[in-house]
């Protein structure tokens, strides 16, 4: 081969692998949307199965925990195994219900995510019983991936009023269908006044994993919120059992409540707190 054609099969194969390589990251991220999809669906069957087998109730959330004897408040709605039950008699491990429905853990983590959470599977075999062994605590909680709003209570920030999760499979006045979606939200202690998703963000980077949480992709502090220049495309999971996509304009904004039925939200900002939660508009439920 003369050094012509040598520099013109390069030329060719530089041109290939520049038109290549763009689609098979569009394959790769189709992909991981289609697998995203299927997982969302695994818990949406999962907790179905469950309201089947106890006169169409969904489970508690687990989204709370014990501060000083019974008194408790909501933490949010990524919770998995908050530290303790909030009374006796209450179950503060997602598995303990969902398990023998959803043997494998694998089915709650965003295949988006940066990387999954190392001991998912450990916390969710042990379900009550977890004691993470990089800690010294003997009431270690897990963060997921996703978002779970089965009975789970919040406050609707941009429309004023609490936000119910759905309580019965057949629906209940102003509870909303909605039982899961993908993490996207702003101003979480971890990222302040900056976006975080399981979905990746453009110019995004990568928190830093906690011993009771996985990574998440940010987008560094570019003052307020603004949905208009945010293009993800995120998927939510109801209650009829179907899965679709939204866009971050397509949300309401969603945060963690103080009082327990969802009137006021708690403290948030100045790093505090875990910021706002965007939701799909549609999951809303109408005032009763």
């Amino acid at each position: 081969m003369t050094l012509i054609e040598l520099l013109v099969a390069i030329s060719v194969m530089t041109l290939l692998a520049g038109v290549l390589l763009p689609a098979l990251g569009q394959a790769r991220r189709a992909a991981r949307t289609l697998v995203g999809a299927h997982r969302q669906r695994q818990i949406v069957l999962a907790v179905s199965l469950y309201a089947a087998d106890h006169e169409g109730c969904y489970p508690e959330s687990v989204a709370t925990a014990a501060m000083l004897g019974r008194t408790w408040r909501w933490q949010e709605p990524r919770m998995l195994k908050a530290c303790q039950p909030r009374a006796a008699g209450y179950q503060c491990s997602m598995a303990s219900y969902l398990r023998s429905y959803l043997p494998k853990a694998v089915a709650l983590s965003c295949p988006s995510s940066p990387r999954p959470y190392p001991y998912l599977e450990d916390a969710w075999r042990a379900g009550e019983q977890w004691d993470n062994p990089d800690t010294g605590f003997t009431d270690d909680g897990v963060l997921g991936s996703f978002c779970f709003f089965w009975n789970y209570v919040g406050h609707l920030t941009d429309r004023q009023r609490p936000f119910y999760g759905p309580q019965t499979d057949d629906g209940w006045p102003g509870c909303s269908r909605l039982l899961i979606s993908d993490y996207f939200g702003f101003n979480h202690w971890r990222s302040p006044d900056a976006f975080g998703s399981c979905e990746p963000l453009a110019r995004a980077e990568i928190t830093a994993e906690t011993h009771e949480a996985p990574a998440y992709w940010f987008r560094p502090p570019h003052g307020p919120p603004d949905l208009t220049g945010v293009h993800l495309k995120l998927q939510a999971g109801f209650v009829d059992g179907h899965v679709e996509a939204y866009q971050p304009a397509e949300t309401a904004v969603l945060e963690v409540a103080e009082a327990l039925d969802g009137t006021t939200a708690a403290l948030s900002g100045f790093g505090l707190g875990a910021g706002q939660f965007y939701i799909p508009q549609k999951a809303v439920a109408s005032r009763p």
